[in-house]
């Protein structure tokens, strides 16, 4: 008897052993999935960040340029030998060599003209039928775009590497093809990118590339596959559909692999990083091998604890009732004994037992705390596609305690709002946990109209899927945006918060849910231009045509030119238009913010006060960060608005300090029309007579004048001299000193320098006419 009861609870230990090892394993894994996903995909999008930085601050130096009156002047003026025109041409050129020299990426740069049929860098200027193929330039004129990046552009041009990426922008920028007057092309090795792999968990090298739209492979550490696409390499086409960032698991030969990628908005290029399974599963390796041996310890500790159990106490216990029995035709005063003793093994006996139930129901407790964790993944692995088949996915649903009906599906993903505030609380659980709990309720409450389940899948939003009982399409579509509703004003009026509801489509097929999850997440992005505490549905979003976007271009101008005129009025009510205008178009999050910072930074170099210009580059992750967390268009244009005005009054403060330069400038003149001739005429001199640095005003001089201080006096003493050689007949040595000259010598090589021939070559030449 005391055998059976040892075999009965060493196989209940060890059901339970196994049963909780099981379940550890797949929710730990799953976790660890989970974590090592979310790692990579951040990594991911942090180094296509750093690409985007890197590209896009040279682009912003390019437009910089493109805005300059050299730039126009190249683009505008038909060729001609005159001096003046190849002066102009120099200096673009060493405009373009100071931008080499700032970015030391940047291995050329050529500009093109339509009006003279020149292409130019810092090192010629020729025209394109002698130095250069200009095939590329009458293809890229025909393109719609503003401007894209390319990689192995298809001009020649001996100095570029074999591989190497280009950026293609026009003049003027935002020009259609048939009124635009130049291109221009900056080129940079594809080194630049594939250098950045190196920081990825799995990054050999090999597995890491960046693809265009169409999937031709731009950047790789194996030279040899730049230019091939991505299905040489059996990659899935599903990759060059997916927006934003994200992974994919595809079967590749006898194996299957992880593909991890992140587009660019900027570029419209993809980085993709291609895992095996078999280097996922090393990470998993450990958490299995310590379970299993957890496993073996807790086997043999239940068997040994069982087995003494057995000797302790059933043991004793079968031989005290044998004993009992023996004396059942014995005295009373001995039975009374044996009863006390009988009472005694019994008591020690419910205590041992008891032991035992309790430890079976940590047991069993512990396996219902993994049920939270465990739904989190099931739902997850729906709504991302990873679990198709509702017959298989039926007997999870039934131990986590999930109702669904096997059709008829909405995703909704619901965030909270405010995330500005959000990100100084400390925990953001209990909120979302409350509302996956009063999602549940209201869905317990609908009876049995509707079904299903809610779980937090990171630290802002919460995905809930509903199935419906009925089969048309349009009363559920209406009963869940009621649904919707009901939980704002829910989590309104009992957590105090407020939240935006992304609505997915409508899925009839249960393997279409991953379908109704990615329309929910676009329609979330969605948020800052329909305000908090709103339900988005695919109705409510719309793409910005062409006309729109010019129109867009068109105000964004008109703003910086309302700053740079310091008129506050007009600029305010630009700003609302822009907004006005951003809101009707439905402009995702990311795409506002984008054009928010674009219009910060070209209106701040617009103003280009140093100091201003210092600020905003030193602190654009701060700018960036208040313009993510804006969590609406109105608290990002008041962001803007207060930007703007402090430009408006550096620009003012700036004008009224050059206003008083100008002024001290005119002075100076006026001293030196007078006191010219004073050989000792000098800074050090003036700075006396005017009480300021000599430094100080060297600078402020060249900034009111254009020339430096020494070339100002050298004209003014030439023209003097020229007149002087002119009117009478003193002698060189006179009208030198009279000229501020004391050593001749000095004199005539500066006159000959200035005029091109000697004082009495000037005297003699002038006089005949």
């Amino acid at each position: 008897m005391a055998y059976k009861i040892q075999m009965i609870y060493a196989s209940l230990f060890i059901l339970i052993i196994a049963s909780t090892v099981l379940v550890s394993y797949m929710s730990g894994t799953q976790r660890l999935e989970l974590e090592v996903v979310s790692s990579n995909l951040q990594m991911l999008n942090q180094i296509n960040k750093r690409m985007e930085s890197t590209l896009s601050e040279i682009d912003r130096a390019i437009i910089q340029m493109l805005q300059t009156g050299e730039a126009a002047f190249f683009f505008n003026t038909p060729r001609s030998s005159n001096p003046d025109y190849l002066i102009r041409l120099d200096g673009i050129q060493s405009q373009i060599g100071g931008l080499k020299r700032s970015y030391p990426a940047i291995q050329s740069v050529y500009l093109y003209s339509r009006a003279n049929e020149m292409l130019l860098s810092d090192e010629l200027y020729n025209p394109t039928s002698e130095e250069a193929d200009k095939n590329w330039i009458s293809t890229f004129y025909t393109e719609n775009f503003y401007y894209k990046w390319l990689v192995n552009p298809s001009f020649k041009e001996k100095s570029v590497n074999r591989h190497t990426i280009t950026l293609i922008r026009f003049y003027p920028m935002t020009e259609k093809p048939e009124n635009r007057t130049g291109v221009i092309a900056i080129n940079l090795p594809e080194a630049i990118l594939s250098d950045m792999f190196s920081d990825l968990q799995f990054g050999d090298g090999g597995n890491v590339l960046v693809t265009d739209e169409q999937g031709t492979i731009l950047s790789h550490t194996d030279k040899s596959r730049i230019g091939r696409n991505i299905a040489e390499y059996k990659l899935d086409g599903q990759v060059l559909s997916q927006k934003n960032s994200g992974f994919i698991r595809q079967k590749n030969g006898k194996g299957s692999e992880w593909v991890f990628y992140s587009s660019s908005s900027y570029t419209g290029w993809k980085l993709i990083y291609v895992v095996s399974q078999g280097q996922m599963s090393g990470l998993f390796l450990a958490v299995r091998n310590i379970l299993l041996v957890l496993a073996g310890v807790m086997v043999l500790l239940s068997v040994g604890s069982v087995t003494l159990v057995n000797r302790t106490w059933f043991s004793p216990m079968e031989r005290f009732i044998n004993k009992v029995e023996s004396l059942l035709g014995k005295r009373e005063g001995e039975l009374a004994a044996g009863a006390g003793s009988l009472r005694r093994d019994f008591n020690g006996l419910e205590g041992k037992i008891h032991d035992v139930l309790v430890g079976y129901s940590d047991a069993v407790r512990q396996i219902q705390e993994s049920k939270p964790a465990l739904k989190l993944q099931i739902l997850f692995d729906v709504v991302t596609g990873h679990r198709t088949r509702y017959d298989l996915a039926k007997p999870y649903f039934d131990h986590i305690g999930l109702e669904l009906y096997s059709d008829h599906y909405i995703v909704m993903l619901a965030e909270l709002d405010n995330k500005a505030l959000l990100e100084k609380m400390s925990d953001l659980n209990p909120y979302l946990y409350a509302v996956c709990n009063v999602a549940e309720e209201l869905m317990r409450e609908g009876g049995e109209a509707l079904k299903g389940g809610a779980v937090q899948i990171n630290e802002y939003q919460v995905v809930i899927l509903v199935s419906f009982r009925d089969e048309d399409a349009s009363a559920n579509m209406e009963q869940a945006v009621t649904f919707a509703q009901s939980l704002l004003n829910a989590v309104q009026t009992y957590i105090k918060r407020s939240l935006s509801i992304g609505m997915g489509a409508y899925s009839r097929r249960f393997e279409d849910i991953k379908d109704s999850y990615q329309v929910a997440q676009a329609c979330i992005h969605y948020k800052m231009v329909t305000g908090p505490g709103t339900i988005i549905t695919g109705g409510d979003i719309s793409v910005l045509d062409g006309v729109g976007l010019m129109e867009l271009f068109d105000l964004a101008d008109q703003l910086q030119e309302a700053v740079w005129q310091t008129n506050p009025d007009k600029m305010t009510e630009l700003l609302s238009a822009i907004f006005a205008l951003a809101a009707q178009s439905r402009l995702t999050d990311k795409t506002m913010v984008q054009f928010a910072l674009q219009l910060i930074y070209r209106t701040g170099k617009k103003v280009a006060d140093p100091a201003l210009l210092e600020r905003l580059q030193s602190d654009h992750t701060g700018i960036e960060g208040r313009l993510t967390q804006a969590g609406s268009l109105s608290v990002m244009q008041e962001y803007l608005l207060e930007l703007m005005t402090d430009m408006v009054e550096a620009l003012v403060e700036k004008r009224n300090s050059k206003t008083k330069a100008d002024e001290l400038v005119a002075r100076i003149m006026a001293y030196i029309s007078v006191h010219y001739s004073n050989s000792g005429l000098s800074l050090n001199l003036l700075s006396e007579e005017f009480a300021i640095s000599s430094n100080h005003l060297s600078k402020i001089f060249k900034q009111s004048t254009g020339v430096n201080f020494v070339d100002y006096l050298i004209d003014v003493r030439m023209r003097e001299a020229q007149r002087l050689l002119l009117e009478g007949n003193a002698t060189v040595n006179l009208i030198a000193e009279q000229a501020g000259y004391t050593n001749v010598t000095s004199f005539m090589r500066s006159f000959k320098k200035y005029a091109g021939m000697t004082p009495s070559e000037y005297r003699q030449a002038e006089r005949k006419y």
